[in-house]
């Protein structure tokens, strides 16, 4: 008797229990799952990207999807190094050049929102205004970077790893040079014959434009971040305001919006910047009306970013993809058939020389 007592005491006390867990957990059955892509959009993402890789004589390459304000794939390719072989990966850093201008103006913005610079307001000494700067590309660029020290009476690299890099979660970033012997993507130079360079590109006098190096795990997420308008770094009309066209650059379709580029698509703008040179090369594309972005990372310079972008836009619609072409002198095959015919014709010349100089009278 005393025994079927406490069983239906413990089956009492089990249930209250229950009933206190169900009522203190959230409810989660109305949430939206975070989206994903499909097996065969997977596959055929990493396909076409390695068969990117190889036709383009590319060292290395990193791509970043968002879906739906959320990222959904992020992959390396190739190596970061040709002199180590070592593999790139999601969280391998690349110099990502004026990609830069976008954390810059969004430091901008900030100061804006809390009123402690004006957009409209001018240079000393100069009719120049902080819009104006924003909506440049050349050096120019990089006064914002003494603008946003003043305006918050913090140094530039202190101001964006607090307010910037770990607001928006990108805890890889840095606006220093990577340490040497970490997870870096090391430059390589040249178009047709692609080489190592010798150093990294880093200048402390243009960090606001062109000083970031990023995984593209980070990329990705700072992608998000202005697809979704997270609030963790401004407000909604912010985001807005940073992509509203600005300026006509005359060349393209491609316009100028607050340090982002502007490029047509049909009536629409696509926020975008494109960077290629000093041996990185990459481009960040944002969707703003599906949430979507597409970001392109490389190591070479040889990177054709807008092909590589219209092959993900296929996958992502579930249609047919044609690989990028490169041109006959990218063309890995002529390279080899081309190195081949240099090395035969020294050969041959080098024989040539010989021969001649035995027949010379001594």
């Amino acid at each position: 008797m005393q025994s079927r007592a406490a069983e239906l005491l413990i089956m009492i006390a089990l249930a209250a229990i229950s009933d206190v867990a169900c009522a203190q957990a959230p409810d989660t059955t109305h949430d939206d799952p975070p989206p994903t892509l499909t097996p065969d959009r997977v596959y055929a993402l990493d396909a076409s990207m390695e068969r990117v890789l190889q036709d383009f004589a590319l060292p290395g390459l990193a791509i970043g999807i968002v879906e739906d304000g959320q990222p959904v794939y992020m992959r390396g390719f190739g190596v970061r190094d040709t002199r180590t072989d070592e593999p790139v990966n999601a969280h391998t850093l690349f110099h990502v050049e004026s990609i830069t201008r976008t954390l810059t103006a969004t430091a901008v913005m900030q100061l804006a929102e809390r009123g402690q610079l004006g957009l409209s307001d001018s240079l000393a000494d100069s009719p120049v205004t902080v819009t104006q700067l924003l909506t440049r590309e050349d050096s120019a660029f990089d006064a914002l970077g003494a603008i946003i020290e003043t305006a918050s009476q913090q140094k530039y690299l202190q101001y964006m790893q607090t307010r910037v890099l770990n607001a928006a979660g990108m805890g890889e970033s840095t606006f220093g040079v990577p340490i040497t012997g970490t997870n870096v993507a090391w430059p390589h130079t040249g178009t047709v014959f692609v080489r190592r360079a010798q150093r990294y590109p880093w200048d402390e006098d243009t960090m606001p434009s062109v000083g970031l190096s990023a995984s593209i795990a980070d990329l990705t997420r700072w992608a998000a971040v202005q697809v979704s308008h997270d609030p963790a770094l401004l407000a909604a009309n912010s985001y807005g305001e940073l992509i509203k066209h600005q300026r006509d650059l005359g060349r393209d379709g491609l316009a100028m919006a607050l340090g982002w580029q502007l490029e047509r698509r049909g009536d629409d703008w696509l926020p975008r910047q494109a960077a290629k040179g000093r041996g990185f090369s990459a481009l960040l594309t944002l969707y703003p009306s599906q949430q979507r972005a597409i970001v392109i990372l490389s190591n070479g310079e040889t990177l054709p970013g807008k092909e590589i972008r219209n092959v993900i836009e296929s996958v992502l619609a579930g249609e047919a993809w044609l690989p990028p072409q490169p041109s006959l002198l990218l063309r890995t095959d002529f390279q080899w058939s081309l190195g081949g015919l240099l090395a035969m014709s020294l050969l041959l010349f080098a024989v040539s020389v010989h021969y001649r100089r035995r027949r010379l009278p001594a």
